[in-house]
């Protein structure tokens, strides 16, 4: 039997289109979860969960451990594709 609370449906599923990217962090357009890097340390930062772990006033149910998998994986992406942007100058 899964995981699921009286009368709700299943959760929302996590895509990668619902994150924005940029030099500065990731975030989870949804919920507002966001991952912010230190500078020229791109995998040591603050996380901020917003309303990850809420349901949205749209209903919207997404499962915390599916949303931060999918920004680690996007995250380690991005990281990987722009190793220039996260350069320290001297």
């Amino acid at each position: 039997m899964g995981k699921l609370s009286a009368g709700r449906g299943m959760s929302t599923p996590v895509r990668r289109d619902q994150f924005k990217l940029a030099p500065k962090g990731i975030v989870h357009l949804p919920t507002g979860a966001a991952y912010i890097p230190h500078p020229g340390a791109p995998y040591v930062g603050t996380m901020n969960p917003n309303q990850l772990g809420n349901v949205l006033p749209n209903g919207e149910d997404y499962r915390p451990h599916e949303v931060k998998a999918m920004m680690e994986q996007l995250w380690a992406e991005y990281v990987a594709a722009n190793p220039r942007l996260f350069e320290v100058d001297d």
